[in-house]
């Protein structure tokens, strides 16, 4: 016969005992989400003893402590099963009512908003003082927060790409709505909740620090956010687990506090924020996207499996999660579980202020030192990234004379930054040491960093960022009193295990120790530098730059008093060789070539005159957006090779206008070939252009594919052209332009103008057809080479870049009638497009761009 629980229910009066005997299997599926409460009510009403929980308790997982009840239950007869049975039907009746918060549950969620605001009350600042307690109400600078997240160049270090995109950043966030704290889980539209943020940013751009500003707010009683309880857990107290848990016990870990009530507030997860900080620094980061769940708090499985259980939201499937993540790491979050992107801007100008005044707690102080910054166009750039602020700040706070000349290039920062908390640290000392206890101070700051240095090399190889006190590489820095100036330490406590674990003040730091190491001793350059072409993805772009600056002369003296650190002369010449060597190949190939510009600029030497680069330069550092350092380098190079010709000036996509073109107008006159597509060029641009082309003697080739010209700013062209005839051929695709525009060229073709691409353009059909008489102008794809080459030239660029650019690149090219394809370099460049687009949807986490990514591969594939 099949009992059913009804039944045994009536049963029970006769025999509570039988009953628990009969739904014992069912019971254990039952409770195990609520044993622990469980047993503390049984406890209450006297039907277990203490000893009885804590043999239950030391059961292993929430099944087998149920079996256990139900064993003691056996032990202890009738009344204790009595009693079971009316707790657990109480529980029922409770469970199929209104949830009402308990006295109890407000009183826990007042203790715990107390736990979280003594535990962020305090902010740690990068290198300030053990013992120092900066107040967080009276130090945070708001940051900008805007929609979207930056999609990583694969090229690009990730800093310098947050850098170049920083301009239209901060120029966005005036266009559409700045997002406060508070409202991150606020819905974008009435069509779907927000579950599930993702928070980026760069390093040092401040994702802690908005995580803390929750966690300050929960805890001063801001119910804005709308959540009983917020839950914060960080990846790196996550990386000392080594044994199945559950996510239950996760919790608990660093707030026992809970226990009572954590049934409850689990069963509620409605009202529930998770927040999962540093997602880039979990060891395991690349296998979250799991294939075995779980769906229980209590149930046991792998750290990774249960983060993946709750981004996907099998586990908990109502509460909101916010996860923070460098832009590294983010292809590896499961696909398709974020509802919201938000990505950290950095400050403005108006925050830097409010961070200088913060910082020096002195407004006349704070206005003198922001005055000097803003004078240093390089620093003031840095100053937009809040650890580089704070970085600046400790410059010059510390510094005062420190070096007569202001820095021009980021190693000069840095090396300043090193000397300058060196100081800081030894200037106690230095008053009341003598002569020759000065000498062998030196000698110990150098030993001292030089072990950061190799620590810094060998964990920037591997890629690490954080080092644990378990490290054999960290164990040689034991007892060393300096540690605490240079690397930011946290205490990951789990229980029977507390570590330490370190890290430096920013990601560039790191990098920029790992480069002073490789310069003062006989490290030998990491593989991936060792040719011209520096293929590593942009892992080791301001690692390059940081050891070119360092190996520079102005530099290298300076630390050699300062530090007594010295740089190998061998190294010094080597380096500087590979500078010249790297440029002439990269010039002779065309390849691209920002980074070795960079590195040339980080020495600052006139006298390199760079004698071994050809007499034609071919200049390529199209597909990044320019910053004003990047102009700078580029000037800089240009300013040393004058008397050269430039055979060829690739600008294509880097955010150019008139202001950038006017910077670099004296150097255009060089140019045989001039690429300027993909930039919005207005009138003004266009004019700075033309000026150009009246009066060079070199221009040839001018592309300005898609930069939204129209009739007008072609007539203006036409008219600098019939000055010096020079322009041969002139790349127009993708604009604005008319038949009446072209009408203008009439004079011009075939001599000077041998070859007008307009396709893509305002022309209607029958005005193709009367222009497709002029042999120089091309309305249609008809030259197989010429497309050939074309095709080769877009894809090599999309290869390598974000999905974003791709869809942009996408755009444009996708637009062909039927007959283009049938050509034998279109079937091969749409191919190569087709399973480019198939890779990047198989890697991407972002819904909204897989969807835009797929409608472009089922049109390809028609």
């Amino acid at each position: 016969m099949l009992f059913t629980s009804a039944m045994v229910e009536i049963d029970a009066s006769n025999s509570c005992l039988t009953a628990v005997r009969v739904l014992r299997v069912s019971l254990v599926d039952e409770l195990e989400g609520q044993i622990d409460s469980l047993i503390e009510e049984l406890v209450d009403q006297n039907a277990f003893t203490r000893d009885d929980r804590e043999e239950v308790l030391c059961q292993p997982g929430p099944r087998a402590r149920v079996r256990k009840v139900l064993d003691i239950l056996e032990c202890k007869g009738e009344e204790a099963a009595k009693v079971f049975l009316s707790v657990r039907s109480h529980r029922q009746l409770s469970k199929n009512a209104p949830q009402v918060p308990t006295s109890e549950y407000k009183k826990m969620q007042q203790k715990h908003k107390d736990v979280l605001r003594r535990r962020s009350e305090s902010m740690l600042f990068y290198n300030s003082r053990h013992g120092d307690k900066i107040l967080f109400s009276e130090h945070y600078v708001n940051l900008l927060l805007v929609d979207g997240h930056q999609a990583l160049e694969i090229k690009r270090h990730e800093v310098l790409a947050f850098g170049q995109k920083r301009l239209s950043l901060q120029h966005k966030s005036g266009l559409q709505r700045k997002i406060a704290p508070a409202e991150l889980f606020s819905r974008t539209n009435e069509k779907r909740p927000i579950k599930k943020v993702l928070v980026t940013g760069v390093a040092g751009i401040g994702k802690t620090v908005l995580v803390q500003k929750i966690l300050f707010d929960f805890g001063q009683n801001k119910d804005h956010l709308g959540f009983d309880f917020v839950i914060h857990m960080s990846f790196r107290d996550l990386n000392l687990i080594d044994k199945p848990t559950n996510f239950r016990e996760l919790v608990l870990r660093k707030n026992r506090h809970l226990s009572k009530e954590l049934d409850y507030i689990l069963a509620n997860d409605d009202k529930l924020l998770i927040i999962l900080d540093g997602f880039d620094e979990f060891r395991h980061y690349r296998s979250c996207d799991v294939d075995v769940f779980v769906s229980e708090p209590e149930e046991d499985a792998e750290v990774n499996e249960i983060l993946g259980s709750l981004l996907q939201g099998e586990l908990l499937p109502n509460a909101s999660v916010m996860l923070t993540s460098r832009p590294t790491a983010i292809n590896h979050i499961p696909v398709g579980c974020i509802d919201r992107y938000v990505l950290i801007a950095g400050f403005s100008i108006n925050e830097v202020q409010d961070f200088f005044l913060r910082y020096f707690q002195d407004a006349t102080v704070a206005d003198r030192m922001f005055s000097m910054v803003s004078a240093n166009e390089l620093m003031l750039t840095l100053c937009y990234i809040p650890a580089f602020c704070s970085i600046v700040c400790c410059i010059l706070n510390e510094s005062k004379d420190l070096c007569g000349e202001s820095p021009k290039t980021m190693t000069d920062i840095y090396v300043q930054y090193l000397v300058a908390l060196l100081r800081s640290h030894t200037q106690s000392r230095t008053k009341t040491c003598p002569e020759d206890q000065g000498v062998k101070t030196i000698q110990q700051l150098s030993d001292i960093v030089l072990k950061l240095g190799r620590l810094a090399f060998k964990k920037l190889m591997e890629h690490q960022t954080l080092f644990y006190s378990s490290d054999q590489d960290v164990a040689g820095l034991e007892g060393c009193s300096m540690v605490s100036t240079f690397l930011d330490t946290t205490v990951a406590q789990e229980p029977g295990c507390t570590e330490e674990v370190f890290s430096f003040a920013h990601l560039t730091v790191q990098e920029f120790f790992a480069a002073l190491y490789c310069a003062v001793t006989d490290q030998p350059l990491p593989d991936a530098m060792q040719s011209s072409d520096n293929q590593n993805n942009g892992h080791l772009d301001l690692f390059s730059r940081f050891l070119s600056g360092i190996l520079s002369d102005r530099n290298s003296n300076f630390l050699s008093r300062q530090v007594g650190l010295h740089c190998q002369k061998e190294k010094v010449e080597m380096y500087r060789q590979k500078i010249t060597t790297d440029l002439a190949v990269l010039c002779e190939n065309g390849a691209h070539i920002l980074n070795c510009l960079h590195c040339l600029f980080e020495q600052q030497d006139p006298s390199m005159t760079l004698p071994v680069l050809p007499e034609l330069l071919r200049v390529n550092v199209s597909d990044e957006t320019l910053a004003q350092m990047d102009h700078n380098a580029i000037k800089y190079f240009l300013t040393l090779t004058e008397g050269k010709i430039l055979s060829e000036l690739d600008l294509t996509a880097t955010g150019v206008n008139c202001d950038s073109l006017s910077n670099i107008q004296p150097f255009l006159h060089r140019c045989q070939r001039l690429w300027l597509g993909e930039n919005n060029l207005d009138m003004d641009a266009v004019q700075v252009i033309a000026d150009v082309v009246k009066i060079s003697e070199n221009l040839a080739y001018l592309g300005l594919g898609w930069t939204n010209i129209g009739d007008d700013e072609l007539q203006a062209l036409c008219t600098s052209i019939r000055v010096k005839k020079k322009v041969q051929e002139l790349w127009m695709e993708g604009n604005r332009v008319s038949h009446r525009g072209l009408l203008s060229l009439a004079d011009l073709t075939p001599d000077p103008l041998q070859t007008i691409v307009v396709i893509w353009n305002d022309l209607y059909e029958t005005e193709s057809e009367s222009l497709c008489n002029q042999e120089s102008i091309t309305v249609h794809f008809t030259d197989e080479q010429m497309w050939q080459e074309w095709g080769d030239w877009v894809f090599r660029r999309c290869q390598v870049s974000s999905n974003e650019k791709l869809l942009t690149v996408l755009h444009k090219v996708c637009n062909v009638s039927s007959g283009c394809l049938e050509l034998h370099w279109a079937k091969t460049f749409y191919s190569q497009l087709s399973q480019l687009i198939k890779s990047r949807i198989e890697s991407c986490t972002d819904d909204d761009m897989c969807k835009k990514l797929q409608k472009f591969d089922s049109l390809l594939n028609l």
